[in-house]
Parts: structure tokens; C-alpha cells; sequence
């Protein structure tokens, strides 16, 4: 563990950490990084979740005001804006970061208009009877044995197959082009996601499901299931974080007392069942606790979401819990951690991409790196 380090000390890390990134990786796409060396693993295009690295350079250049991030963010989006699959929860998710989140650095119309590209194809992928954005056909990049396609023989098509993780991957570019536009079909179609996924991902005792598959024609359930949690009878660590993440968006959005009981239900559980450190196992109930991994993306994720709420009093015991969270993270995993740590500084260490595989388990991760710079960077702007 690290001295006590506040939060301004930790942003300029990350941003340092954004730097020696793209001095290592150039064109390509940072996506996990060995946690001895710092060596980042890439891909071509940036897979599931290159509007991360497309974010965290935007943050850089408006910290530092250093040309080359805004010049490698650009030639990144043309990149990602051209191999992003339409048809996949995760679409909305990159031009959100890529498309409205750099008009807000840049105040470029080009960039919000990927942004209502990203929205418009959230909304024409939207199930109208299953009230869902389903998983799409995306292949999430990892050996075949640990990531299974929409046409695997292990698993329905993404096609009819819903995700915990949609009600922030895809429903955050809704909100925003409701905002931007006025267009009622946005903020409908987030709304009725959003309620959908009260019913479906939501156990009574605040734990969630990963999967749900519906019925192509009818739109109705036909079997909820965990892919990546240890087994149906526990919680996925991050898919809490994604759940607890959107809730949170949702009530910020439209102040609905459903979306804040959810989330105080969601919250109430990762309270319950995570470390003293606030950071979870990749399993919250995993039965070899205390020897598996941790998950720092959960807890990000959570940290993330409830530092974003409205400052009420409806929310001021969620935010300050997400706050410790935030602590916890930047004194405790957070490179450098202590001296001596010739890594590469502002490393976010101890995130499991997937658990059940073992695949990336206690690696840093791409997007947990922009969730806890843009946390720490809007907590610097209040």
C-alpha cells in the first residue's frame, strides 16, 4: 500500500500513464498490460472498447494541452468509427466517448455527430418486444476457449441474448442525444431499457445476473444465466459495477425513485459482500475467497457511477461510499505503490477481464484506466 496520495496527485499520474501508452502502442489500441512491465497487449481497431483509449487521450490533451494526443485521438476515431460493428450493445458505448465526449474537449460538430451516429444505432438495434439493446454480434477479442462468439455452438446469437452490462454501455449515448436534440425516441428507448432491466438482471437481494436470452419473436424471457461469474448462485463483479454504473446514470438522467431503489438494492449488496479494502473479488462469493483475484474494474465502475450523482440528500450516502471506493483505489493499486515500483506510474493494477478463464485476471485494463481518470477529472473540475 502506498502513503495516502489525493486525488489531484493521482490524475496526473494517469495522465503520465496515458503518455508512455501511447509511446508504446503508436497506431495500435492499448487493451490489457502485463502488471510486472507495464507491456500493453493491443488490438487493430480497439475491439469492444477502444473509445476508452480514444477518452483518456482527449482527457490528456485538455490537462496537458500536448498536440500529439489530439492528433493520435483523431487518427484513432477514423480508425474506430470505420471497424465499430453497428449491431452490438457496445457501439453506443465508443461513440459516446469518441463522438460527445470529444466535442466537449474540442467543441467539433464532426465529433457530435459520431456521437448521434453511435445513438441512432443503439436505437435501430433496439428489440422492441424484448425492450432491450441485445449483446449484438461483436467478437470480443480473446482465445476462443474464453470468449464465446454470437454464432458459438456454447451459446444463443447475440442477436436474442441481453446483457447486464448494456444499461451503461448503451444507454448513456441515449441520454446524452436527448439532451443534444430534443428527439423524444432517445430518451424512450433508454427509459424502456432501463426498465426492462430492472426485471431481468435485478435479484431481490441486490446481486445480478450477466445474461438474459430472450425469444426473438415474442421478446419474452427464456432463461436468465451467468457466463462470467463462478456459477448462477453468485455475482460477477463487474457486472455489478456496469449495473450499479447505469443506475446511477438512469436516476441522475430523470430523477425516477426506481432507478435510486435499484441502486440503493445493487449498492446495499457490493457493501455487503466486498473486502474491507471496498475492492471485490471477480466473484463477490466466489468460495475460494480470499485466494482469486480481485476485480479494481468493479470497483471503478461503482466508484465512477456513484461519484457522478446528484448532490441530494437521497444520494449523499451512495456518493460518499463511492468516494471511499475512489480512495481505495488511488492509495492502494495505483502505481507507483511505494518506493522502489520501477513500473510505469499510474497504473491501475489488479483488474480481471475474465475470471472463470483466467484470461487477463490481475492485469491493468484499458477501460478501468478511463473510468478512473474521468472520475478523478470531474471531481477536479466541481
Amino acid at each position: 500500500m502506498t502513503a495516502d496520495r489525493s486525488e489531484r496527485e493521482a490524475f496526473d499520474l494517469v495522465v503520465d500513464r496515458v503518455g508512455t501508452t501511447l509511446e508504446q502502442t503508436g497506431a495500435a489500441f492499448p487493451y490489457v498490460a502485463d502488471p510486472e512491465t507495464g507491456e500493453w497487449q493491443v488490438t487493430d481497431d480497439g475491439n469492444w472498447c477502444g473509445g476508452h483509449w480514444i477518452g483518456l487521450l482527449w482527457l490528456a490533451y485538455d490537462h496537458t494541452g500536448d498536440e500529439r494526443f489530439t492528433e493520435a485521438a483523431r487518427e484513432h476515431t477514423d480508425v474506430l468509427a470505420d471497424a465499430m460493428v453497428r449491431e452490438a450493445m457496445f457501439c453506443g458505448m465508443n461513440f459516446h466517448y469518441a463522438g460527445f465526449r470529444a466535442a466537449d474537449v474540442t467543441d467539433d460538430h464532426e465529433h457530435r455527430e459520431l456521437g448521434l451516429e453511435g445513438a441512432d444505432a443503439s436505437v435501430a438495434f433496439y428489440h422492441q418486444r424484448a425492450r432491450q439493446i441485445p449483446l449484438g454480434t461483436l467478437l470480443i477479442e480473446g482465445p476462443s476457449s474464453e470468449f464465446r462468439g454470437p454464432d458459438s455452438d456454447e451459446g444463443p446469437s447475440g442477436d436474442v441474448l441481453g446483457a447486464v452490462d448494456a444499461i451503461y454501455t448503451s444507454l448513456p449515448v441515449l441520454w446524452r442525444a436527448y439532451r443534444e436534440t430534443d428527439d423524444p425516441v432517445y430518451r424512450d428507448t433508454a427509459v424502456s431499457h432501463a426498465d426492462r432491466h430492472l426485471d431481468w438482471y435485478i435479484r431481490e437481494d441486490g446481486r445480478t445476473w450477466h445474461h438474459a436470452e430472450f425469444d426473438p419473436d415474442t421478446g419474452e424471457l427464456v432463461r436468465q444465466y451467468n457466463e462470467l461469474a463462478y456459477s448462477d448462485d453468485t455475482c460477477w463483479a463487474r457486472g455489478q459495477g456496469w449495473c450499479i454504473a447505469g443506475l446511477a446514470r438512469a436516476y441522475r438522467e430523470t430523477e425516477a425513485p426506481r432507478y435510486l431503489e435499484a441502486l440503493e438494492r445493487t449498492v446495499d449488496y457490493y457493501r455487503s459482500n466486498v473486502p474491507d479494502d471496498l475492492v471485490p473479488y471477480w466473484d463477490f462469493e466466489h468460495p475460494d475467497a480470499p485466494d482469486v483475484p480481485r476485480d479494481t474494474s468493479a470497483a471503478v465502475l461503482t466508484a465512477y457511477g456513484l461519484t457522478g450523482l446528484p448532490e441530494t440528500g437521497a444520494t449523499a450516502d451512495l456518493a460518499a461510499f463511492g468516494e471511499r471506493i475512489l480512495e481505495s483505489l488511488i492509495t492502494g493499486y495505483l502505481t507507483p505503490r511505494g518506493d522502489g515500483d520501477d513500473r510505469p506510474d499510474g497504473m491501475l493494477l489488479e483488474g480481471c477481464f475474465n475470471g472463470p478463464s483466467g484470461y487477463a485476471d490481475r492485469n491493468e485494463l484499458i477501460w478501468s484506466d478511463y473510468y478512473l481518470a474521468y472520475a478523478l477529472s470531474r471531481r477536479l473540475a466541481a
